[in-house]
């Protein structure tokens, strides 16, 4: 019996992470054909179900340390951010596809592209997916409350000037957003409270007194 698990999964060691996914989800659903099978032929598939899953589970494993430790995915993250930025969605689903390593914040700008190209559901898959590996993450978790509520039939996001459920970019909050409009209040405030002391300057002044003695 194999223990290597490149050997389990039938792939070569240093192919894709494709070529991973595709030949564990190939092996899996021939298994589990057998799974529900009498006596020995289904616990034997359920055994060897058990196998595939921990082989894959290494590997997978393997290549996140491995991406880690050269900083190939954080290099190819920031590429993929920095198209985003750029509005090149085309281009940013070009560094994404060339990612050997798919952990959470890749599915979470997988999931953004989606939202852009308005595959609402796909989208959605793909920020479950980021949740699952990274569920403590306060950003995956408001992006899905808002992506929900658009696709619940609510009014959309504004997907243009703010990147719609994501904020400006996948990797920012909608702080920026939030701070500009209260900004914007705040000076509006100001504004309408000036007028009114001027208008009260002007009656006093016609009556005889003076509000504000520099004017």
């Amino acid at each position: 019996m194999p223990t290597d698990p490149y050997v389990i999964l039938g792939v070569e060691k240093g192919c894709t992470q494709n070529e991973i996914e595709e030949a564990y989800k190939a092996k899996r659903a021939a298994l589990q054909e057998h799974m529900f099978e009498e006596g020995e032929a289904g616990a034997e598939a359920a055994r060897q179900i058990g196998i595939l899953d921990e082989a894959y589970n290494s590997v997978m494993e393997e290549y996140h340390e491995s991406a880690t430790v050269s900083g190939e995915g954080e290099s190819s993250l920031a590429a993929v951010k920095e198209a985003i930025a750029n509005q090149d969605y085309e281009g940013a689903q070009r560094e994404l596809d060339k990612m050997s390593y798919r952990g959470a914040e890749w599915h979470y700008c997988q999931s953004f592209i989606f939202y852009k190209k308005n595959w609402l559901n796909d989208s959605k898959k793909q920020l479950e997916i980021a949740m699952q590996m990274d569920p403590e993450n306060a950003r995956y978790s408001a992006a899905m409350e808002r992506l929900m509520h658009e696709i619940n039939g609510a009014q959309p996001f504004d997907r243009e000037g703010s990147g719609g459920v994501y904020g400006p970019d996948p990797s920012a909050a909608r702080t920026e957003r939030t701070y500009s409009s209260a900004q914007a209040d705040t000076t509006g405030a100001c504004c309408e409270a000036c007028q009114a002391l001027w208008c009260a300057d002007c009656c006093c002044e016609c009556m005889g007194g003076d509000l504000i003695r520099c004017c």
